[in-house]
């Protein structure tokens, strides 16, 4: 399943807030003691406390996100360590935002906008910058540092409102292009099938009403009554064709195609084991190629082979009749087009067609895949 943009923007924030809290505590933790003049039990108390929390907040916020407990946590951490910065800061860094103190306290304020929503981030903000403020003046720094935190309030929460709104927007996109996605499949299915449905019926039932228009078969024949109960069974859909992967020896399939044709048909069939949907295809797309044999040719007699190369398994249907065109076929009529074309194209296969004044063959690949090169000699 495709990750959501927001989900991705969360995973995103809370792997940048990991890291710049860890940096932030460790970097900053080893200024601190490397400047401590005095009260160095203090700092390394400080920086020992930092680190460890850095630590925890770091393994939260990978697994579960940037959650608001956490960054309440670290909001009061940073509280504690602004009011501490006259045993924490050395003199000559209580000035012009060098201190680690000022570090975390930049990093807590925009944390604090990677959890929340700027009507909670920027009060938050607000408050450890005040503090900071507080703990600043006690040692007679710089209130400088305020405009800086200021602008980090400022410019943090433009910039996450912006980051939202674009993946709310970018999940608004996707969400309208998976409903058209499925919106096509379904289409997509239903015309496949009706199709289907449009092949079945021309196989079977109209199949059917041409031979007794032609007076093929006398409307008292038991012949009549067998090939109706089977067309009905076909249209109805009582003939169960098993589970889509399991595996059948299309020999026997194509035998029994061989076996109900119209015409005398020679069959040799290598010992082959395909998908059933796919045995499916191939034999009737084969008892169609036999059916057009007997009804739009002279021929008597077919050939059908089995055959496999090294990519695809090929069923031939070859006649002796005279031959057609394969391109003046009209687009209404299913026999060709769908009833062994399209069958083929619904299992990934391919069917081609050539015709001259001395016969036909018609060759079913599956799948349809371009045929090795035959060997050097």
């Amino acid at each position: 399943m495709t990750e959501d943009a927001q989900a991705a923007l969360d995973r995103v924030v809370a792997r940048c807030a990991a890291a710049m809290r860890g940096a932030t505590a460790v970097l900053g933790g080893v200024a601190a003691i490397a400047s401590a003049r005095a009260g160095l039990g203090w700092v390394v108390l400080a920086v020992g406390v930092s680190v460890v929390w850095s630590a925890g907040f770091a393994w939260t916020v990978v697994r579960r996100g940037v959650r608001g407990w956490v960054v309440l946590v670290d909001i009061a951490l940073t509280v504690v360590l602004c009011l501490a910065q006259p045993w924490l800061v050395a003199p000559e860094l209580r000035s012009g935002g060098a201190s680690w103190v000022d570090g975390l306290t930049s990093m807590t304020i925009v944390i604090a906008h990677f959890a929340w929503r700027p009507r909670l981030a920027v009060p938050a903000g607000l408050l450890v910058a005040a503090v900071h403020v507080v703990g600043a003046w006690q040692v007679g720094g710089a209130l400088g540092t305020l405009g800086i935190h200021l602008i980090q309030i400022a410019a943090t929460a433009a910039l996450m409102t912006v980051l939202r709104r674009s993946a709310a927007v970018a999940d608004d996109a996707l969400a309208d292009l998976q409903a058209t996605e499925r919106a096509a499949a379904v289409m997509l299915a239903r015309r496949a099938d009706e199709r289907e449905h449009k092949r079945r019926l021309h196989d079977t039932v109209l199949a059917t009403l041409t031979t007794i228009g032609t007076d093929g078969v006398t409307a008292s024949s038991q012949a009549l009554r067998t090939r109706a109960a089977a067309d009905l069974a076909v249209v109805e859909g009582s003939i169960d064709l098993g589970e889509p992967d399991t595996d059948v020896d299309l020999r026997h399939q194509l035998r029994a195609v061989a076996d109900r044709a119209e015409v005398a048909v020679t069959a040799d069939l290598v010992p082959c084991k395909v998908p059933v949907l796919v045995a499916t295809a191939f034999s009737a797309a084969a008892a169609q190629a036999l059916a057009n044999t007997a009804r739009h040719t002279s021929a008597d007699t077919a050939r059908l082979t089995l055959t496999t190369d090294c990519a695809s398994i090929l069923v031939t249907i070859t006649d002796t009749g005279p031959g057609f065109d394969p391109t003046t076929i009209p687009h209404h009529r299913y026999g060709v087009r769908e009833g062994i074309l399209g069958r083929m194209r619904t299992v990934d296969g391919a069917a081609t067609i050539t015709s001259t004044p001395s016969g036909t063959t018609i060759t079913l690949r599956w799948p349809d895949t371009t045929p090795c090169p035959p060997a050097a000699t």
